[in-house]
């Protein structure tokens, strides 16, 4: 079976906050929902997520780009990615695109989950 372009984009993001691994636990036609894992010799270092996404309503492919160069670059701490990158020439897009992926990516948000309750979010900032 192919992988859901949802858990592909995950998979990319993700990496923003040093997970290693994701672990799928469900897939609906309106959500994707997880384990991140951050060390998988840590049981502890774990979080559960969901994302309330079709596979319709996932970021273009540009942004899993944008994402991988980032943190290549290490133009990020976590969440927080450098203010630099608005100064940064991207070969594979134009600048105008490159302002409609980081809308793109400023706008993503992933839900924490925490004992079944959704908590806190994954997102990105300057």
């Amino acid at each position: 079976m192919n992988e859901s372009k949802r858990l592909n984009f995950l998979k990319s993001y993700l990496k923003l906050y040093g997970v290693e691994k994701i672990k799928l636990t469900n897939e609906t036609v309106d959500s994707i929902s997880g384990i991140a894992i951050y060390d998988e010799n840590d049981p502890e270092e774990r979080q559960e997520f969901i994302w309330h996404k079709s596979e319709m309503e996932i970021p273009s492919p540009e942004l899993n780009i944008l994402i991988e160069k980032i943190v290549a670059e290490k133009w990020h701490n976590g969440d927080k990615i450098s203010e630099r990158i608005e100064e940064l020439e991207f070969e594979e897009f134009d600048n105008s695109t490159k302002e409609k992926i980081l809308t793109e990516l400023f706008d993503v948000r992933i839900r924490m989950v925490d004992n079944g309750e959704e908590t806190d979010s994954y997102f990105v900032h300057y």
